[in-house]
């Protein structure tokens, strides 16, 4: 009897042992985290640059479900999917031009892929990233401003206002991301300079490369002064006649009632020895109340420009306000005007909106 009470608590004793090691194995073991947001909206066309039908529709606009771990103190990795509708070339109009469409269906991109090294030292911050990660100026704007939910910034989507895209939101290479007292940070990148969406395809598939620089002082809590130099090769063998480059400046104001800024752009593109230069601003209000007035209502306004140098009657403007509400920490809305004019409309594009943004 003794004999089997002692073989009971050596039992009793190694099972708890093995659950506590489980337990603590658990406690150790690094977890996924998982999250999204989605960017849902409505919108009405009043008036377009054909006189033709207008569009009214609702739309997803964005679905980001996020998925990141965090290995030790210092390694860390995160996976980004993008779904969207993307716009794409098809059939020829009469002219000979293509069209562009959304009738594609949903589209499923990998927007993030990286791993990351973060380590915090007295005087340093330090940040290595390799993998597909946002690039810096667009990354910083959407951040400051607060504006994503709503639309892109201008940089973002300068096709609408330049005719050509200069930067992407997402590409592939590397980066070092260092900051120091958190005064002042340094930013450098080498990326393929397709984005997230191209990979070596039309004239950007080559061995060319785009390196982004961009200097960040933030001499108060919520104020960053930015300067930023991107230089975009297209063709490594003829690289002095094929470039995508520009220079920005600008400052942001961040805080939990005002996010408030601007930047200006100065991009330069060659293809085949034919330069072509250009201007670019976007500026930003986003307001939430509460703090003020004890209800979350949202004001939110937008104004830019762009303009190709070498071509005339080529100036676009656009300028955007809304009025909103913010329901709960993942839930809210905003009713927004939007009117796009250029030197060569009779009159200018308009078009209302409902823009809502879901965390989940």
């Amino acid at each position: 009897m003794k004999f089997l009470k002692g073989v009971s608590l050596v039992a009793m004793l190694m099972f708890a042992t093995a659950a506590f090691a489980q337990e603590a194995a658990k406690e150790e073991k690094p977890e996924l985290k998982i999250s999204g947001v989605g960017y849902l909206e409505w919108n009405k066309e009043l008036s377009n640059k054909t006189a033709g039908e207008h569009e009214n529709t609702f739309e997803i606009k964005r679905i980001y479900l996020n998925f990141e771990k965090k290995f030790d103190d210092v390694w860390s990795a995160k996976v980004t999917t993008d779904v969207g509708r993307v716009e794409s070339e098809g059939e020829a109009a009469p002219s000979g031009d293509a069209v562009e469409t959304k009738t594609n269906p949903y589209t499923v991109y990998v927007k993030y892929a990286y791993i990351q090294a973060h380590q915090k030292m007295d005087m340093v911050d330090a940040k290595l990233t390799f993998g597909m990660f946002g690039t810096p100026l667009i990354g910083l704007v959407d951040k400051q401003s607060d504006f994503r939910w709503i639309e892109q910034n201008y940089v973002d989507q300068s096709k609408n206002l330049l005719g050509t895209s200069i930067d992407n939101s997402a590409d592939m290479g590397a980066s070092l991301d260092l900051k120091f007292f958190k005064l002042i940070q340094l930013t450098g990148a080498i990326l393929n300079g397709e984005g997230y969406k191209k990979v070596s395809e039309g004239d950007l598939g080559d061995d060319g490369k785009a390196y982004q620089g961009m200097l960040t002082v933030m001499p108060i809590e919520g104020l960053s002064i930015f300067g930023v130099y991107r230089n975009q090769v297209t063709d490594d063998a003829e690289p002095g006649d094929n470039y995508n480059r520009y220079m920005a400046f600008g400052a942001s104001y961040s805080t939990s009632l005002i996010k408030v800024g601007a930047m200006y752009v100065m991009p330069k593109t060659a293809k085949a020895g034919v330069e072509s230069e250009y201007t670019l601003l976007d500026s930003w209000l986003f307001a939430n109340l509460e703090s003020v007035v004890n209800v979350p209502v949202l004001i939110a306004g937008r104004y830019a420009y762009g303009e190709n140098k070498d071509v005339d009657d080529s100036k676009i403007t656009k300028w955007s306000a809304g009025l909103g509400y913010k329901f709960n920490s993942n839930v809210r809305a905003l009713a927004y005007y939007e009117s796009l004019n250029s030197d060569s409309y009779d009159d200018p594009e308009t078009t209302v909106y409902v823009k809502t943004e879901v965390k989940f």
